[in-house]
């Protein structure tokens, strides 16, 4: 086991002591059989509500990761007494004299508290369970200290990650951070460019910063593109006033907006695809713009800064790109029915992630088809044949082990930006599209009458054009944001 909460070693040792203690209890009283049953009823309440369901989820999906068959409880309860008896606390930083000699000790059973030397330079091995509280604000240093799951094959069912929703959070915006960015050095490198002459860029975040000043060099920092980009609302508000705001922004869109074409089909690969809702093509930018003055984004939204990009549109716009745009409402969820305008559709439901007091926050909002509804199919083959290539270079980032059959959001906006082969580049084209969210099927205790939760996704064309959007921070309120340097 890994205790991680510090990097400070007083405050380790304060650890190592409660721990300690709290062990040298749950030793007697199990050993001893004294006053014991509490501790085993809590003991069978996890193995029961925990441990066997999870086990089993994982024999159905992954059956070479974790053993064919399991202890029953009593044979776990019977060999508790002997297990607790080997089991060891150590200190595991540069001022301690603890050390894990795996060599010398066949089946060592450690619960190893400690800070840099645990989360940068040490693998435990056969780490089965972590407590982990540390938060650092950057990139790379929360990569490093997430050496949660050791080596220990058949054990994939038994290990646990205790730490916060924050952590958890944090950690899932830097995997999608950079699994983005393994796509661009795949693009990157199937043009044949180097990093200085293709424009890198790394998926930012309201809070996390990449790395630190020092460490950035000639990044320039709060200069943003969104030129090849996706960007989703994935943290809403919760309030009804505010709500209602937005879903007035979006009524007032479209009353600007000419007949659409409902229920839109598209020819894919040969064969017909459909989604329900109602499509515009050729908008201008001054409607789109228009929206996100109007529309509130949450400040925890992943850089989906409604001003900003309102800003970026309108720079672009001056130099002929971004100047037509494709507006997409989509349904066909699993919601009630809402009418906007005239406009029939079907809410979607998205679960939320966690509970939090002043957000509704979800992983996905966006289907990876809806992005690339605007394309032709000459464009949507050019995408896919860009997503293979990338794919046949690391096959093993799709889980399935398939070729993928439908085109990555970074090949789309490549194709839609750049072009290819018999396809016209369309860097002035734009891609808005619009969601109703159903707020009784969110599984966030919204009250009665919410109205629907309106959110968007902006996919943007690739583009060379270099403009950025800018804002500026003082050294004082920089240090006060994201503190020193680790």
């Amino acid at each position: 086991m890994l205790v991680h909460v510090t990097r400070y070693n007083a405050v380790q040792q304060a650890v190592q002591h409660q721990v300690e203690e709290h062990l040298r209890q749950l030793r007697q009283r199990i050993q001893r059989r004294i006053d014991h049953e509490p501790i085993l009823a809590r003991l069978k309440a996890l193995w029961e509500e925990d441990f066997v369901p999870t086990t089993e989820r994982i024999r159905v999906a992954y059956p070479d990761l974790c053993t064919a068959t399991s202890p029953s409880w009593e044979e776990v309860c019977n060999a508790l007494p002997d297990v607790i008896a080997d089991v060891q606390v150590k200190m595991i930083n540069g001022t301690a004299k603890d050390a894990l000699e795996y060599a010398d000790n066949v089946g060592l059973k450690v619960i190893a508290i400690g800070g840099d030397k645990l989360s940068r330079g040490l693998t435990l091995e056969g780490l089965c369970t972590s407590y982990f509280l540390r938060a650092s604000r950057m990139y790379d240093t929360l990569m490093q200290m997430g050496r949660w799951f050791g080596y220990r094959p058949g054990y994939l069912d038994v290990c646990r990650l205790y730490t916060t929703e924050e952590l958890a959070e944090w950690f899932a915006h830097i995997t999608d951070a950079a699994e983005e960015l393994r796509e661009e050095f795949d693009l990157m490198a199937a043009s044949g460019s180097t990093p200085r002459e293709y424009g890198l860029k790394v998926q930012s975040h309201s809070i996390l910063l990449v790395t630190s000043r020092l460490k950035m060099r000639t990044a320039k920092n709060l200069l943003l593109s969104f030129s090849g980009q996706l960007l989703e609302t994935v943290a809403l508000y919760r309030d009804k006033d505010i709500l209602q705001k937005n879903l007035d922004a979006l009524t007032s869109l479209i009353a600007r907006l000419p007949t659409p074409e409902k229920d839109p089909e598209r020819v894919r690969n040969g064969t017909k695809s459909q989604w329900q809702g109602y499509l515009w093509e050729g908008i201008p930018a001054a409607d789109v713009i228009d929206f996100l003055t109007a529309y509130r984004t949450h400040p925890d939204a992943y850089r989906v800064n409604s001003a900003l990009l309102a800003e970026f549109i309108s720079s672009m716009k001056t130099i002929g790109e971004l100047d037509c745009w494709t507006i997409a409402l989509i349904g066909g969820g699993q919601g009630e029915t809402v009418t906007i305008n005239d406009h029939t559709i079907t809410m979607l439901q998205r679960t939320a992630e966690s509970w939090h007091e002043n957000r509704y926050s979800i992983g996905r909002l966006m289907s990876p088809r809806d992005e690339a509804i605007d394309l032709d199919e000459n464009a949507w083959t050019a995408a896919l044949a860009a997503t293979r290539a990338a794919w046949r270079t690391d096959p093993a980032r799709l889980k399935t082990g398939k070729e993928p059959e439908i085109p990555s959001g970074p090949a789309v906006r490549k194709i839609r930006g750049f072009g290819a082969e018999n396809v016209a580049p369309r860097p002035d084209k734009g891609v808005l599209a619009l969601y109703a969210l159903d707020p009784q099927k969110a599984n966030a205790d919204f009250p009665a009458g919410t109205p629907p939760i309106i959110a968007f996704g902006i996919s943007f064309p690739g583009s060379n054009a270099g403009l950025k959007v800018e804002y500026k921070v003082n050294n004082v309120l920089w240090e006060q944001e994201y503190g020193p340097s680790e």
